[in-house]
């Protein structure tokens, strides 16, 4: 046996040890950290040396625009290796039928797709973020934030119910099947959401709360009537300029909300909703009075691959890692003097850079 051969069985025995440690089976929930955020795909470290990978187009654009190293994501095992050695995941768990094997034949749901065809299916059970449903023997995915607003609260009555729904994304290589519940909009409703515009303020009561934001009920604006309320929903990133982890924490059913129209979807009969949008941006008056060069006390709330993240009087600051010393170690919870580098208002932080004050290795002429 070459040398070359020893290391490729080396190597082959590594991976299927980490493997095995893990104990990974398809389908199997894991939770892996970000180290990695590339054009198209989401790197994990998912511990034991193993390394998991995400197609970027599991998350909405919103996901996507926040995606960092050091966050945390909870995905479903599709293959323990890939090509590359790393466990193949998936945001969203879809699996076969009972029986059907893995290689699924997913033409169907192509041309569906492709014509904007409707399909009929039945719930079959609540997955973590949505609901699994079976269409002809073939199990796919419908998101929470995909579901008609007012069923989205109970998902766990659509179960053994038919339920209409259109093709969002598949993929045969992944045996992956991503649905969208199909939402008949009367006539009524479309000229009840002709009659709002967006930039308006307008109150509603709070009819669901779940993980991704509110699910509103706005009167009818000509009879204000309950009776004839159109639906709203107001996404988790459009209740507060900072960031908000769980909106229950906010707000609970019957709760009266004000909100901003920032769009209206009339293809799923329903207004999109901002709550901070009538606020005014914190961030503004915090930073007003930080400029280049400032020297400001900052205290270390996460560490990365890119860089460092620290608190800095209530505003996220971060410090990339080409300018951290490789000698330094930065804990959570150490506090230091950082100098201020820019403001940048579309990430809603400050820029910095380590204040260094020691005169070590320094020579002088």
């Amino acid at each position: 046996m070459t040398m070359a051969d020893l290391l490729a069985k080396q190597s082959n025995n590594e991976s299927e040890a980490v493997n095995k440690n893990l104990k990974l089976e398809r389908g199997q929930e894991i939770q892996g950290t970000i180290i990695q955020v590339t054009n198209s795909e989401v790197i994990l470290d998912l511990g034991s040396k193993a390394e998991g990978v995400l197609s970027k187009k599991d998350f909405n654009p919103e996901q996507q625009a926040n995606l960092k190293p050091g966050d945390k994501v909870t995905a479903y095992v599709v293959r323990r290796e890939n090509e590359s050695g790393q466990v193949l995941l998936e945001l969203f768990k879809t699996v076969p039928s009972k029986g059907r094997g893995s290689n699924i034949r997913l033409d169907k749901f192509i041309a569906a797709q492709k014509n904007n065809q409707v399909l009929k299916g039945k719930g079959m059970e609540v997955n973590r973020g949505g609901l699994v449903v079976e269409i002809d023997r073939v199990r796919g995915f419908l998101p929470s934030s995909l579901v008609a607003l007012s069923q989205a609260a109970n998902l766990e009555d659509m179960i053994d119910k038919d339920i209409q729904v259109t093709v969002v994304e598949v993929d045969a290589g992944q045996n992956r099947l991503i649905l969208s519940q199909k939402v008949t909009v009367s006539e009524e409703t479309k000229l009840k959401l002709a009659q709002l515009k967006v930039g308006d303020k307008v109150e509603g009561e709070v009819a669901g709360v779940l993980s991704f934001g509110l699910f509103v009920t706005l009167p009818d604006k000509m009879s204000g009537a309950r009776a004839d309320a159109l639906d709203a929903l107001v996404h988790v990133s459009e209740l507060a300029w900072e960031k908000v982890e769980d909106p229950a924490t906010l707000y609970k059913v019957g709760d009266k909300v004000e909100a901003q129209i920032v769009s209206i979807d009339s293809n799923n009969g329903r207004a999109n909703l901002s709550v901070k949008q009538l606020l005014g941006d914190p961030f503004k008056d915090k930073v007003k009075d930080f400029q280049s060069d400032d020297i400001v006390k900052a205290v270390v709330t996460k560490v990365t691959g890119q860089g460092i993240f620290l608190d800095v009087e209530g505003i996220e600051g971060f410090i990339p890692s080409s300018k951290i010393e490789a000698d330094v170690s930065y804990e959570i919870g150490k506090s230091l003097s950082c100098l201020v580098d820019s403001v940048d208002a579309q990430k809603r932080r400050l820029n910095l850079a380590p204040f260094i004050t020691s005169t070590k290795d320094l020579i002088y002429k």
